[in-house]
């Protein structure tokens, strides 16, 4: 191995990127527009096109170095220049699917035979495109040789090493959609997956990683093990995404099938282009319940995230009894706690808006009764607690409860009718002031209210087949913007994926953010940011397609959706207004 002379490797990086981007970008001639930083629809694919330049003959050390950087940004998505930087035996090992390094600023030092150069605000994704930390620094350490008496990176990490910048323009923020470990529901788990040409791939390509360690706990793939994908999923002219997989056909049974082409449709709807999918294992066209192998996007809607039949009514509390209808319309309903003073606070509903469960007036008890069943009883769930927040309901029709015990934070969940205590590290002997359970049972969102700052902590309930709860995963912090005040306000599922949260800017401006719940990084199309005059407390909203999301200050209500919409006051009495779940 020969080793390089001594250089100034930022001055000849930051002149051999210049010299690269002059000549290799073609700018088309008309194209859509992509806002950074925001998440696009999969159709937005950015209109520029570089086709980077290959390691030319003399290039010092330096130049190869900024080369192969720069030829890892080829777009539409390409290593193949990338690799024509690396020695023989470098390219050929080469794996750089297996996680995707993200940087805000390179930085650059001096070396002998390697080369070392600092990142900054780095993000780890791995090899499906999911999340997995955020570090504020790191090094890129590059090893050169000579080889034909040209320089050439020998040891590179196995990683596709691009800007940030880049990341948001050519990847897409989307779901690989698996089943809770009762394979009742559908749990979509958030990636970034190349758009353009290779969307359709890389979300089969995702689809089809099994769940491992504590994931298996959390959701569970109905795809056989050993089941691979091909190179690609084509689209043809009407829109049929035809999914071609190796694997052992004769392990596919009628349950199997529907759960697997469920996980498939929910995950390919993504696509704008695809309007059913066709899917084959082994060679053997594989149809749904007994029909057709083509099948539409409506397959598994039974498995929705968000809950089937789910109610969209509006709920709340008029006085002390239970209302429902829309925003400006609420009407009483016919059930016990409609109809009789039972001195309740808060409440919760079923998703399909058959039962209530409330909070006493003192905060000390959690009650249950059908919605609109006037000779029903009243059910005691829990009692002897000491400060409950408002209840909130998943899927399964279990009931999930904050206690705020004065600052050492408890959390019950109750299943058919039975409420026991959780240890949910992170959130239990915390001073917790909201409580948040996704609708799919597999995500816990809280409030942590510390000494100078509050902080939005989620983990991943972990369960057995039954679906008895075995635990929580350690708990990752959510990053919230640095503007306004470091009070959270409250806190409300957007989608199944994010949670808005509402928060002061000054005494005259409120806030609203979306963030998505596994902390990645990035602003979220859907939600995005919202800037509200006035004080507002509380967010209403559900994670649902097209919700009407509210902030309401008081009486004062804003239509978050439709801000162009006046919204009429509540009406003296009204409180805990909410959807089902």
């Amino acid at each position: 191995m020969s080793t390089p002379a001594p250089r100034r490797v930022r001055a000849l990086l930051a002149a051999a990127v210049c010299g690269l981007l002059a000549g290799c970008v073609q700018m088309p001639t008309s194209g859509p527009v992509v806002e950074p930083q925001v998440s696009a629809d999969v159709d937005d694919a950015p209109g520029i096109y570089f086709d980077p330049r290959p390691p030319q003959a003399g290039e010092a050390p330096a130049d190869i170095v900024a080369g192969f950087l720069e030829a890892m940004k080829a777009t539409p998505i390409s290593t193949t220049v990338a690799r024509q930087f690396l020695s023989r035996d470098a390219a050929e090992a080469w794996t750089p699917e297996r996680q995707i390094i993200t940087y805000a600023e390179l930085g650059t030092e001096e070396g002998e035979s390697a080369v070392r150069i600092p990142m900054t605000d780095v993000n780890l994704y791995d090899d499906r495109g999911a999340w997995q930390r955020t570090r504020a620094t790191r090094d890129l350490e590059l090893g050169l040789v000579q080889e034909d008496g040209e320089w050439r990176i020998d040891e590179v990490p196995d990683a596709l090493v691009v800007p940030d910048s880049w990341f948001d323009d050519w990847y897409e923020r989307v779901s690989l959609y698996f089943f809770d470990p009762t394979s009742q529901v559908l749990v979509p788990e958030p990636v970034f997956v190349p758009r353009g040409d290779q969307f359709a791939s890389s979300l089969v390509r995702g689809l089809l990683a099994q769940p491992t360690g504590e994931s298996a706990d959390v959701a569970r793939t109905w795809f056989p093990p050993g089941t691979t994908h091909g190179l690609s999923v084509p689209i043809n002219a009407a829109g049929i995404a035809e999914v071609s997989l190796s694997g052992d056909p004769d392990s596919v049974d009628d349950q199997t099938a529907r759960r697997m082409l469920a996980q498939l449709t929910w995950t390919l709807r993504q696509d704008a282009s695809i309007r059913a999918v066709q899917l084959s294992i082994g060679g053997r066209m594989i149809s749904y319940q007994g029909g057709s192998t083509q099948v539409g996007l409506d397959a598994g809607s039974a498995y929705d995230p968000s809950g089937p039949g789910t109610s969209r009514a509006l709920y709340a509390l008029d006085g002390d009894r239970v209302v429902a209808g829309d925003v400006g319309q609420l009407a009483a309903t016919a059930g016990p706690l409609g109809t009789t003073d039972y001195g309740v606070r808060s409440i919760g509903v079923s998703l399909g808006g058959s039962r209530v469960v409330a909070v006493t007036g003192d905060g000390t008890q959690l009650l249950t009764a059908p919605l609109d069943a006037p000779e029903a009883d009243v059910a005691t769930v829990l009692s002897g607690a000491v400060d409950l927040a408002a209840p909130a309901l998943d899927a399964r029709d279990r009931t999930w409860v904050l206690d705020r015990a004065a600052g050492r934070a408890r959390v019950f969940v109750a299943v058919d009718g039975v409420a026991s205590e959780q240890v949910v590290p992170g959130v239990t002997g915390r001073r917790v002031t909201k409580l948040l359970v996704s609708r799919d049972g597999t995500r816990l969102v809280a409030v942590v209210r510390g000494r100078s700052a509050d902080r939005i902590v989620a983990t991943r309930v972990r369960q057995a087949s039954d679906g008895a709860v075995l635990g929580f995963t350690p708990v990752r912090t959510l990053p919230l913007p640095a503007e306004g005040s470091t009070r959270i306000r409250d806190v409300a599922w957007r989608s199944p994926t994010t949670v808005s949260v509402l928060g002061d800017i000054t005494d005259d401006f409120s806030q609203v953010r979306t963030l998505s719940v596994d902390g990645a990084p990035g602003l979220i199309a859907t939600g995005g940011t919202t800037r509200l005059r006035g004080r507002f407390r509380v967010l209403v909203s559900a994670p649902v397609d097209d919700p009407e999301v509210y902030a309401l200050g008081g009486r004062e209500v804003s239509d978050l959706s439709r801000p162009e919409r006046t919204v009429p006051d509540l009406a003296p009495g009204v409180t805990s207004v909410t959807y089902a779940g």
